[in-house]
């Protein structure tokens, strides 16, 4: 080969480095470069062309070009060039989501007796080969549910990582067991953990803008699940630009209506439409997606109030239905003809409304998010009747539908809609004045949200738990009165709560404070004190407090701690308590809980973890003998540490 063709196909190497990928691939798109080549330069050629045409989610000609490889390594007998040829193969049925062909191509037994490469590969096949099988079966194998084989082979890639080297493959590696993490097993910390591996890999490996970008699209997601829009949006339109630049229009398309929606549920709908007409425009152009886009381009002009252009774009819609009635194609246009008719004053384009959202969610799908929103909807609906009505059956039925939501939400780990259903239902228990009940929705909805890392919401969470808290007289007072439901429903917020759920608003958080520690008790289960550390100097408001504080924890023991209650008022204190058998740890204060519960959540984990003070709790509790703070100095550096040190235990 002369050297102003291999100069050129060099150059094209360097133009892929540098995102410049539609000048790379022009250059080798040119046949005739290749002629002349040897055997090695070849491949690797072709493998930066496949590369390319990946990054560009090109599918048709990444499985071309794979078969084409593929032939020819069969035909030369080359093990290395047929195993680049079936990783091409692979991967354009899965860009092209034909993920059920692309796994019974891994499971083709003919393929793997003839080239082993699904399990031990010939000794002459380089590991990076092995690794790019590896990687592109765990993606496979995620996408069809197989999960464990697909940690399997993601486990032997990070096991294999130093002879691997840095490369896409062990990035990609990190950004699959991120997915699974999330939305198997929806471990979010360890999700960003993996996420964060990532993109400190991805910038330090060669035509790393397509991972870096991806990476930006992960913690996107990541942030999102947990309610923090502004940050997902941040790193959304990251990856935007970089796929923008590369060419990958697929991906850019995907994003543009990500950012779309996202803007809805920020309430700027004039951008979230810019938006959302770019991702259409995008999506036209590649003959696909363009139902998604008009769902989301459908429920962002609803939102606005632009009715005629909502039915515009259904228009466009009901034309795609009219020629495929099947799939996801029928529960979008369903769902979409539901909420415009919602619109409608007229009772009987609500009634159709309500028939449409019925079939939707009675569709056995996995595409869990429209029947997510179908529920709400037909919730938001029936409760609109009982509002009017006050018709009983329409509350049961209400709650048949919020049970099903739980189920799918929780199915579908879609944890900010599982919070937020348990804040509806403790509306709900509120208009039957039922206090208790709507604490103890408000108190699993705070832990779940806290186990997810929703931050956000528990604030939020925990913040009305203490208004209501504030409020039970009222309500006590409100049951011997003869209030309507209507001023109920505005008391209990139940049209904010329906708001959230339906428009998924940004969660809006109060302003919190530290509390101000009045007395930290550790007692008995049966109620008997033998640690007390008080935290104000007036000795005898201090001994008034006391007494009564301990008839409030004997009332709590029995009748609010075995109902699942984490807190309870005390004039103008609160108390909070954690069980630590043998014994419960109660902590009094002025002020918000939010702090002040994970501050008792870090004093009892150390406690336990510093054995010098739980066995010295152990043997005092044995001996029923008072403990004095200066005999664990270990006891009184962690009370300073935990209740008395600003923020330290939360930031």
């Amino acid at each position: 080969m002369s050297h102003p063709e291999l100069n050129e196909l060099t150059r094209a190497e360097q133009l892929f480095d540098d995102g410049k990928l539609d000048e790379a691939l022009e250059l080798l798109n040119y046949v005739n470069q290749f002629e002349g080549l040897s055997l090695q330069q070849k491949s690797h050629f072709q493998y930066i062309k496949g590369l390319i045409l990946i990054y560009q989610n090109k599918s048709k000609e990444i499985i071309e070009l794979g078969e084409h490889i593929f032939n020819e390594g069969q035909k030369c007998k080359e093990n290395l060039q047929t195993i680049d040829g079936l990783f091409f193969i692979i991967m354009g049925l899965g860009s092209a989501e034909k993920f059920n062909d692309a796994l019974a191509l891994i499971e083709n037994t003919e393929i793997i007796s003839n080239l082993g490469v699904f399990s031990s590969l010939p000794k002459n096949i380089p590991i990076q080969s092995e690794a790019r099988i590896s990687v592109s079966k765990a993606w496979i194998y995620m996408y069809n549910a197989k999960i464990d084989l697909a940690e399997k082979c993601l486990k032997w890639c990070f096991s294999s990582q130093k002879e691997i080297g840095n490369t896409f493959v062990i990035v990609w590696a990190n950004l699959l067991m991120a997915q699974i993490m999330l939305g198997v097993k929806s471990r979010y910390g360890l999700a960003m953990e993996y996420t964060k591996k990532a993109t400190s890999l991805a910038k330090g490996i060669k035509f790393n803008h397509f991972w870096v970008a991806t990476c930006h699209i992960h913690f996107g997601v990541i942030y999102s699940s947990i309610g923090e829009m502004d940050i997902s949006l941040k790193y959304s339109k990251k990856s935007l630009a970089i796929f923008k630049e590369i060419g990958n229009n697929f991906y850019a398309a995907g994003l543009l209506g990500n950012i779309g929606n996202i803007y809805v549920e920020l309430g700027n709908y004039d951008i979230a439409l810019k938006y959302l007409e770019e991702s259409l425009l995008l999506y036209e152009i590649q003959s696909t997606g363009v139902a998604n886009a008009l769902d989301n381009l459908i429920s962002a002009a609803l939102e606005k109030g632009d009715i005629e252009r909502a039915q515009k774009y259904f228009q466009r819609l009901e034309s795609i239905y009219n020629q495929n009635k099947e799939g996801i194609i029928v529960l979008i246009f369903q769902r979409c003809k539901a909420l415009i008719l919602l619109k409608s004053s007229r009772i009987r384009d609500k009634a159709k409304a309500e028939e449409l959202l019925k079939k939707v969610i009675e569709t056995e799908t996995l595409h869990y998010d429209i029947i997510i929103d179908a529920i709400v909807r037909l919730c938001d609906l029936l409760l609109s009747e009982f509002r009017i009505n006050n018709n009983s059956e329409v509350i049961d039925e209400v709650n048949h539908y919020i049970a099903k939501l739980l189920i799918i939400a929780e199915k579908s780990h879609s944890f900010l809609v599982f919070c937020e259903t348990f804040i509806l239902q403790a509306k709900l228990a509120l208009l039957n004045f039922n206090v208790k009940e709507a604490r103890r929705f408000l108190t699993q909805a705070q832990k779940i949200a806290e186990s997810y890392g929703i931050k956000r919401l528990a604030m939020k969470i925990s913040y009305d738990h203490d208004e209501l808290l504030r409020q039970s007289k009222m309500w006590e007072n409100l049951k011997e009165s003869e209030i309507s439901i209507s001023e109920r429903w505005k008391l209990a917020e139940l049209s904010e709560q329906m708001e959230k759920l339906v428009r998924k608003r940004k969660i809006e958080v109060p302003e919190l404070s530290d509390e101000e520690p009045v007395l930290l008790l550790i007692v008995s289960e049966g109620g008997v004190p033998f640690f007390s550390k008080s935290f104000i100097e007036e000795k005898s408001f201090e001994s008034h407090l006391f007494g009564g504080f301990l008839s409030t924890i004997d009332y709590f023991i029995r009748e609010m701690f075995s109902e699942g209650l984490d807190r309870a008022i005390f004039g103008e204190h609160t108390l909070l308590m954690k069980s630590v058998p043998p014994f419960f740890i109660s902590y009094i204060f002025k002020g918000n809980s939010y702090y002040a519960l994970k501050k008792l959540d870090h004093f009892q984990a150390h406690i336990r973890k510093e054995e010098e003070i739980w066995q010295k709790l152990l043997n005092s509790l044995q001996v029923n003998k008072t403990i004095q703070l200066n005999e664990i100095p270990l006891l009184d550096s962690l009370i300073t540490e935990t209740f008395l040190t600003k923020n330290l235990v939360v930031s």
